[in-house]
């Protein structure tokens, strides 16, 4: 049989659309200066920890050679042949804590070494039963390094991060690796017995009954069950033991016939791509219109338009919108400028805030108060401090501020000043405190 023959038929197509997919995204991060960085350091975090993770391996797993486990080695040297691979791979085999697993790997990914790690329950099960042995789990992740998953894995890798593509690519290369193996070791019963061994544990395998358990597969046919087997990297066991039946022996002779998905498969494809990114763009367009409405955000971007109960708000509205003609008008009108908000600010204080030092000369012409405090025991003169505005202190100080009056922490526009290591503000305020010795 070719090669061409034991590939599952779905393995190519997906490939070659994870391939683009990947090709596509790095493209879109590359040309971004923030992509190209996060592409850099999650490529390079990825390769760095790969390199540790396979030189912890070769340092504490034990190698087999033709003097270390000779018997398995075979099976590595006879099985690599079969499948005519180019070079013997390195073959490990690791303590692993009662895990069942192996896996096949390529240190550099591309150009390094082949490497298969077996866990050593795996060998364990093998040594002890009659009815199992190691070679399809060999041979399984030697058809991972012939097929050249690894190095594809690459290609592939950005593709993950769409729901179901790369997953479904990595499903149908274990298809192919199973079949594969089936093949190659000639004993499709123990492929089975090996998917067994991962469903049930090494005790219980060989009386599982199989019909019950390819029937437990056809049972569930819920939205969650087929969700869950879209989004993982392996098929579900049962549906691996009902492709090497069906490779093997034909449709005809599978011990159960499995159920078809694909309308729940169809259903969630359109559900994930059209209809949530459809309800979500809805909600959010009529969140916003609803939002735009109500005026709601405009009143988060100004705290001081909303209605806050107090006549003469417009006068701080227009000195936060710079609208000298306005403020003018309204002061001219009988606006009070000591007025205050819900904060104790009064105009006076807004503006300095609001870095409007225009209006300090108009507002302090007009009456306002250089000495109101508000809740927090703020002046005019110590808001000015805060923003770094000397001009405006000098005004309120020629206009009489008190540059002792305390806040409600007990500092006072010097401490502020003190405190900033504004030396100019500290010289000013200095020269019109009664009492200069005091600082």
């Amino acid at each position: 049989m070719k090669e061409n023959q034991l590939v599952h038929k779905h393995e190519e197509t997906l490939f070659i659309f994870c391939v683009i997919t990947t090709c596509l995204a790095a493209l879109y991060l590359l040309i971004s200066i923030v992509g190209i960085f996060i592409f850099l350091v999650l490529g390079l975090i990825s390769l760095f920890s790969h390199i540790i993770s396979m030189s912890h391996i070769q340092l504490n797993g034990v190698r087999l050679r033709e003097s270390q486990f000779p018997d398995l080695y075979e099976k590595v040297v006879n099985l690599s042949a079969k499948m005519e691979l180019k070079n013997i791979p390195e073959v490990y085999i690791l303590e692993s804590g009662g895990l069942l697993n192996a896996f096949a790997t390529k240190i550099l990914a591309i150009s390094g070494k082949n490497m298969v790690v077996l866990y050593s329950d795996f060998v364990d099960i093998a040594e002890e039963s009659s009815d199992f042995d190691i070679d399809y789990i060999i041979a399984h992740e030697l058809a991972h390094l012939k097929r050249n998953h690894i190095s594809k894995s690459i290609f592939v890798s950005l593709a993950m991060w769409i729901p179901f593509l790369g997953t479904s690519y990595l499903r149908m290369a274990e298809y192919t690796c199973d079949r594969m193996a089936a093949y190659y070791t000639e004993k499709p019963q123990n492929a089975i017995n090996g998917l067994l061994i991962l469903a049930a544990g090494r005790r219980l395998y060989n009386k599982v009954n199989l019909n019950d358990y390819l029937e437990q597969y056809n049972e569930k046919k819920g939205f969650f069950a087929t969700l869950t087997e879209l989004l993982s990297t392996h098929p579900p066991i049962p549906k691996r033991i009902h492709e090497i039946e069906t490779f093997i022996n034909g449709g005809d002779n599978a011990t159960v016939k499995l159920v078809s998905k694909h309308k729940q498969i169809i259903f969630i494809i359109v559900l994930v791509f059209f209809l949530l990114p459809g309800l979500f763009i809805g909600v959010t367009v009529g969140a916003t219109l609803a939002i735009s409405k109500l005026d709601f955000l405009s009143e988060l971007a100004d705290p001081y338009e909303y209605e806050t109960g107090y006549e003469d708000v417009p006068l701080m509205q227009a000195i936060v919108d710079n609208d000298v003609e306005t403020v003018e008008q309204l002061l001219e009108d009988g606006s009070d400028p000591n007025t205050i908000n819900e904060y104790g600010e009064s105009a006076l204080m807004i503006a300095v805030m609001n870095e409007r030092p225009d209006f300090v000369p108009i507002l302090l012409e007009y009456g306002a108060d250089p000495n109101h405090q508000d809740d927090y025991g703020w002046t005019p003169l110590i808001s000015a401090v805060s923003a770094w505005d000397l001009e405006s202190g000098k005004l309120l100080l020629e206009s009489g501020a008190d540059p002792m009056l305390q806040d409600t922490d007990g500092l006072s526009a010097i401490d502020h000043a003190i405190d900033y290591d504004n030396k100019e503000f500290i010289q000013l305020l200095e020269s019109y405190s009664e009492d200069p010795n005091t600082f």
